[in-house]
């Protein structure tokens, strides 16, 4: 069956979903931005049958299976809700939610709706974080992650206010979560509201896990110098995730020639197990409630 998918938001991360959906076999029916030019430059670039001014245009199009959210931070929960109630399933970019209410009010309507949201958390379909969840599945117990994503986003060229917490925050908690193989209490600090963007751009907090596990994880978008790494840390061995790879104390365990490289192949894979998962009528394989215990972390890092 071939499925009939709309892009909310035609910006870059939405060029390479519109790519990657295209090669899982779906059909893209339409895109909707704000701005008529470059929308209708990204239906033709990238295969979309139409060009719409906004989400309840792009719903209205007959057809439509499913819709991936592309657009800014905060129109990520109104646009999931809206393409719920129309009908159709939805893979949503991180942050899925910027509140734990919000996060749970789209779990809610989606039940109410029998549609399914699945979380566009890419590092859990990159092959090199995939291979440390297998080890961790085959016996690995993690006992402390240490990660960091520090970059400079003072200026964001994009037009709208990024938000270090709950979008690259999302990333990294869930990711540490993930391959800590639990749940987590957390004590969090965050930085002075910058003058920039009115949001706090550094962060750090320490998370630990019901079985004696932690994560000391940092946040900056203050960084002039890019860092995204991941150190897993057990009783005897040290991973590291790092540069597209995952490296143990002999070397290379999984690569994919970089971090682009990697999140492109990841992002394949992610979305190829949406378009398959909605075509064949089975549950998603990383619905909204997986990535509930980051989120749940993550408020309680907002609020310290």
């Amino acid at each position: 069956m071939t499925i009939t998918v709309g892009i909310a938001g035609p910006g870059a991360i939405a060029a390479r979903h519109a790519v990657a959906l295209r090669a899982a076999g779906a059909r893209l029916a339409g895109v909707c931005g704000p701005d008529p030019a470059a929308t209708a430059r990204f239906a033709e670039l990238y295969g979309c049958a139409a060009a719409h001014p906004d989400l309840d245009a792009l719903l209205s199009a007959s057809g439509l299976d499913a819709v991936v959210i592309c657009s800014p931070n905060v129109f990520h929960v109104p646009q999931t809700l809206a393409a719920l109630r129309a009908g159709c399933h939805v893979l949503c970019e991180v942050p899925v939610a910027m509140s734990l209410a919000d996060a749970l009010e789209v779990v809610r309507v989606a039940d109410d709706s029998g549609r399914q949201v699945m979380a566009a958390h890419t590092l859990r379909f990159c092959p090199p974080y995939r291979r440390a969840r297998d080890l961790v599945e085959s016996g690995l117990r993690v006992r402390h992650a240490v990660g960091r994503t520090l970059m400079l986003r003072q200026a964001d060229t994009r037009g709208w206010t990024d938000d270090v917490l709950w979008h690259h925050g999302a990333h990294l908690v869930d990711a540490a979560l993930w391959l800590l193989d639990a749940d987590a209490e957390v004590a969090g600090a965050r930085g002075p509201a910058w003058r920039g963007s009115g949001r706090p751009m550094d962060a750090g907090a320490v998370l630990t896990t019901p079985g004696g596990g932690l994560a000391t994880l940092s946040l900056s978008y203050h960084s002039r110098s890019a860092v995204r790494d991941l150190l897993l840390i057990a009783e005897d061995t040290t991973l590291t995730l790092t540069g597209g790879s995952l490296l143990g104390p002999s070397g290379v365990l999984a690569g994919c020639g970089g971090d682009d490289a990697m999140e492109r192949v990841g992002l394949a894979a992610q979305d190829a197990a949406f378009v398959a998962a909605v075509a064949e009528g089975r549950p998603v394989p990383l619905p909204i409630t997986a990535v509930l215990p980051a989120l749940r972390a993550l408020a309680t890092w907002s609020t310290a």
